[in-house]
């Protein structure tokens, strides 16, 4: 199912669509674009930035998502209809959990819709039973750690430059929704 949010009447529209094949080659151009490899897959050993076997490895780790992880729920995210990023909700062994993960291009960040995307997950993460979501970044992300800190959630360590954070999605009066989406990231 995919999830759809209008800010304001001159805002972009932001959806989550199910990430598929169909989808695959205009999430694979949009990294190319405008991503670091590091941003969007692990890592691939070999020459630094796009080259062949990083584009191949790129396909094959979301293809291996959708196969090999049918309980994860991976997500293009669209502005106005044009792939920007991806996100996905994947469950945490032996809880209601659910982790989050999503990256924008670099021209799609600071604009707000990096809020709205998380609010579009937890409003999923509702919808699939999950009592919290856990979401990991790193220290100098200032821009997700806002968004994740906005519903009065802390942050704590994760490794000497990671941070987690451990969203109730039971009790946290005044985070972001996507009825009520916070303010734009910086």
């Amino acid at each position: 199912m995919s999830c759809r949010v209008r800010l304001v009447a001159m805002s972009p529209e932001i959806v989550l669509l199910p990430l598929g094949e169909r989808q695959l080659a205009s999430l694979l151009a949009t990294a190319v674009a405008d991503a670091d490899p590091t941003d969007v897959m692990p890592p691939v050993a070999g020459e630094p930035g796009w080259n062949s076997e990083r584009r191949k490895a790129f396909l094959a780790f979301h293809r291996s998502r959708w196969i090999q992880l049918p309980s994860e729920s991976s997500y293009v995210v669209l502005v106005d209809g044009f792939v920007v990023g991806a996100a996905r909700l994947a469950p945490v062994s032996g809880s209601d959990d659910l982790k989050a993960g999503v990256w924008l291009g670099r021209s799609y960040r600071r604009g707000g819709i990096g809020t709205v995307v998380f609010a579009l997950l937890r409003t999923q993460a509702l919808e699939q039973g999950a009592q919290r979501i856990i979401a990991n970044t790193t220290i100098d992300n200032i821009g997700t750690n806002r968004i994740l800190t906005r519903g009065g959630t802390a942050l704590s360590s994760n490794g000497e430059t990671g941070v987690r954070a451990v969203i109730d999605l039971m009790g946290q009066e005044g985070s972001p929704t996507a009825e009520q989406p916070a303010g734009p990231q910086r």
